[in-house]
């Protein structure tokens, strides 16, 4: 697994925020709020956990550092966007977004600070 600085998971999660809060038309300071907000907003949130968990590799825990979430709140997020991709239509909005994200993999200052077996 990936070891990146809390630094670099806070990068990480805004950058798989700000596309996500692109694909769903809001801000992305909306996906950090504390409270859960509307249906739409909570899946974006759970969205941009999961792109940031899966894509970069980053831990629940990292993940839950960056969005300031409980690493259970991120297992349930991941597993239901993991059900939602059975829609071939969301499912390719979600393939566009991991492929920037991947582009995104090779800079420098996003490398991990050390691999843990």
């Amino acid at each position: 697994m990936r070891r990146y600085s809390e630094g670099q998971e806070i990068i990480l999660a805004n950058m798989a925020a700000s596309l996500v809060a692109i694909e769903f038309g809001l801000s992305t300071n909306d996906l950090f709020y504390p409270t859960k907000g509307s249906a739409n907003l909570s899946f974006a949130r759970q969205t941009a956990m999961y792109l940031t968990a899966i894509v970069f590799n980053v831990s629940l825990a990292g993940v839950g550092r960056a969005f300031k979430r409980d690493p259970s709140t991120i297992s349930h997020a991941c597993q239901l966007v993991e059900d939602a991709r059975d829609d071939p239509i969301f499912d390719l909005r979600l393939t566009a977004i991991e492929n920037a994200l991947m582009a995104t993999k090779a800079l420098k200052s996003l490398q991990p600070c050390e691999s843990v077996a």
